[in-house]
């Protein structure tokens, strides 16, 4: 009975032994919530992310132990609706379903052909009628040829030798001599911000400029010039240009361009205080001179790249004046 007894107690600690290692070696050494990425830390089985049993479902062994652990998860995961996502077929009429989406305007779509509201105005210049240009280009070729054979040797000469600084004093006095004039047409256009300028400039460069010789008030206290003449002054109240005409020496001009400066050549005051006509005319061709040393290669680039010199300055001419008056 007890040789009875201990085999029974072997054969009894055989099966434990026996279902011990079944259950040792069937089920993993680690539990599934131990085997998920690391940085995703799990401490029980009921905190295992949706996003990975949806993702790595089919690493799920299938004992009941762990479906149990991860089916109340995944039953969480609401179901999609594909009729709801489905496109519809080739062929199907669109009208009055709702499969696809309308179209929202982009707010950011803009017209191509929307005016820009930070664009310049846009200047609107006449056209100037050129009915005399037989004489005109007549009187072009004089003056081009004076230009060219005198005036231009002896400015580029006079440029050579003269410094620029001496140059640009020179300049300033004789524009100081149109502060009447510029003053006079700021008024009659009613343009009281430029009319002050005038006389605070002209004050401010006699008195502390050496007599008009340096631009104090601009280089200092930065006043602006003031480009206006009698021949705007009539423009800006509705006086047509007239016709298109080139004066000897002078150059291009227009009939009201011409008794504006009539009436400025009587407002300069060097019209009143030079001591004769040779004077006059001395200081006048000097001013000339002065003048065109600033403008050499100007003059020279707009020749070289014009197919017709006389229609190309007449345009330039023309347009200039008409910007002036406009502003």
């Amino acid at each position: 009975m007890l040789k009875l007894t201990l085999k029974s107690g072997s054969l009894i600690r055989v099966g434990f032994f026996l279902i011990f290692s079944v259950i040792f070696f069937t089920f993993p050494a680690n539990p599934l919530w131990a085997q998920l990425d690391p940085d995703d830390a799990i401490n029980s089985p009921d905190e295992i992310p949706v996003y990975w049993t949806v993702v790595h479902h089919e690493t799920v062994m299938v004992e009941d132990i762990v479906v149990s652990q991860v089916a109340p998860v995944l039953q969480s995961v609401p179901a999609l609706d594909i009729e709801e996502t489905a496109l519809p077929l080739e062929g199907q009429d669109l009208e009055g379903s709702d499969a696809l989406p309308e179209e929202s305007a982009d707010p950011f779509d803009d017209d191509p052909f929307e005016e820009d509201p930070f664009a310049a105005e846009e200047v609107v210049i006449p056209s100037i009628a050129d009915p005399f240009q037989g004489f005109n280009r007549a009187v072009y070729g004089v003056n081009d040829g004076i230009y060219e054979y005198f005036m231009r040797p002896v400015a580029e000469t006079y440029r050579g030798v003269v410094n620029e600084d001496f140059r640009m004093a020179i300049r300033n006095i004789f524009n100081n001599a149109l502060i009447p004039t510029k003053f006079l047409s700021s008024l009659v256009q009613g343009k009281w911000d430029k009319a002050g300028r005038v006389i605070s400039r002209g004050l401010i460069n006699i008195i502390f400029g050496v007599g008009g010789a340096l631009d104090v008030a601009g280089q200092e206290y930065g006043i602006e010039d003031v480009d206006e003449d009698f021949a705007q002054a009539l423009g800006f109240h509705g006086i047509p240009s007239g016709p298109y005409i080139v004066l000897p020496l002078l150059g291009p001009s227009s009939v009201r361009h011409t008794v504006g400066r009539a009436v400025d050549m009587v407002l300069n005051p060097l019209f009143f205080f030079s001591p004769g006509f040779w004077e006059s005319a001395a200081m006048t061709g000097g001013n000339m001179i002065n003048g065109v040393t600033f403008y050499i290669d100007d003059i020279k680039a707009l020749k070289e790249g014009a197919i017709d010199p006389y229609e190309s300055i007449q345009d330039f001419y023309h347009q200039r004046r008409e910007i002036l008056i406009q502003n």
